[in-house]
């Protein structure tokens, strides 16, 4: 009979305890991606194009980040709390996006506005791609 007790308190701490959450993993493999484009498009492009696909990217990495570290958060709490606190970092990711996109433009202007656009849609799709990767692993 002890041993059962045992069993079934491993149990209910195993359902009680989330799993560990890995979205950082997808900023860590956008900021390692980030690190070989940006020489490469600096070397075939140049420096104006390089620095225009970095501030894009930049756009996407930095929203992406803060949800990561908001979601990991949110994964701790209850379900309700976890919910209300996810809702709030996609809108909070939402904001960043847009505010990085009106800094970039207003205080950078960069010299290729289409690498910038280049640099946050390849970032995003990463994003989404990883994202249904998750998805799928669970």
């Amino acid at each position: 009979m002890a041993q059962e007790g045992v069993g079934e308190k491993a149990v209910q701490a195993a359902h009680k305890t989330p799993p560990r959450p890995r979205y950082l993993r997808t900023t860590l493999i956008q900021m390692m991606l980030l690190l070989l484009v940006a020489p490469s498009v600096y070397l075939v492009a140049g420096l104006a194009n390089a620095v225009s696909l970095v501030c894009g990217a930049m756009c996407a990495i930095v929203p992406q980040a803060y949800f990561a570290v908001r979601i990991t958060a949110a994964a701790r709490q209850s379900a309700q709390q976890a919910a209300r606190l996810g809702l709030g970092a996609e809108g909070g990711k939402f904001v960043l996006s847009a505010v990085a996109f009106a800094l970039t433009f207003a205080v950078l202007q960069p010299a290729s506005p289409g690498w910038v656009f280049a640099g946050f849609g390849v970032f995003w799709v990463i994003q989404i791609v990883d994202g249904i990767r998750l998805l799928r692993s669970k």
